[in-house]
């Protein structure tokens, strides 16, 4: 939400200065773009989580000795 607040924003300043194109040639982009964002976002908040195989209900063994 706030990106696209802040695109925005940017957007009309460059437009009232003259920087960029019109909401004609940028609107399209600027869309999809936002529309790739937050489906992108969205598939990866829902995407499943791995599953862990279950073990024998026993604690690990601590790794000691390791940085010999």
């Amino acid at each position: 939400m706030v990106a696209l607040l802040w695109s925005g924003v940017f957007a009309a300043r460059a437009y009232a200065h003259g920087g960029i194109a019109g909401p004609d040639e940028l609107g399209p982009p600027i869309i999809t773009s936002a529309a790739l964002g937050l489906g992108g976002y969205w598939l990866m908040q829902l995407w499943p989580s791995r599953r862990r195989p279950a073990l024998n209900n026993k604690k690990r063994k601590p790794m000691r000795n390791v940085m010999k």
